[in-house]
């Protein structure tokens, strides 16, 4: 492997991009985080992103953090702790991974579920858990590549 390129999960090799920074989110990325949840089907105002990043930012259970290429955002991830009956460490969920379209397959995505874990460990965490939507099929291929199981369905309902 020459020294522009790295691996990505699945093994295939790729030309090395601009370097990645991660870091928590902030309230000055409001207008990139409603654009990221957008793509991920989440549509949201810029004023609504904010108040989210405002609650979340006072919320010890949450934990949002962005990547960053070429000061440009370039994916958001999101961790949810909280302490569960069934175990006697804390539970931990990726609240939300997305990584925008055109910063897709250079291992971004990689890095901010790394990131996460790294927290859900720091945070005393055995096991991580996501949702994802029975269409992403190719969602569903990058956790698993990256070591998730399928182990249930999940249900909702809408509480009015």
């Amino acid at each position: 492997m020459g020294p522009h390129e790295t691996d990505d999960v699945r093994g295939r090799r790729r030309a090395a991009a601009s370097p990645v920074t991660v870091r928590e989110a902030a309230q000055r990325d409001a207008v990139s985080v409603a654009a990221l949840l957008g793509e991920l089907g989440y549509p949201s105002s810029s004023e609504q992103a904010a108040e989210r990043l405002e609650r979340i930012a006072v919320d010890p259970s949450s934990w949002v953090i962005v990547a960053e290429v070429d000061s440009e955002l370039a994916g958001l991830g999101a961790l949810h702790v909280q302490n569960l009956v069934e175990r006697d460490e804390p539970g931990c969920q990726v609240a939300g991974l997305v990584v925008g379209e055109r910063f897709r397959r250079r291992g971004i995505g990689e890095l901010l579920m790394q990131a996460l874990e790294d927290e859900a460990r720091r945070r005393g965490g055995k096991v991580m858990v996501l949702n994802t939507a029975h269409r992403r099929a190719d969602a569903h291929a990058f956790y698993e590549a990256l070591g998730y199981e399928h182990t249930g369905r999940r249900y909702a309902k809408e509480l009015t």
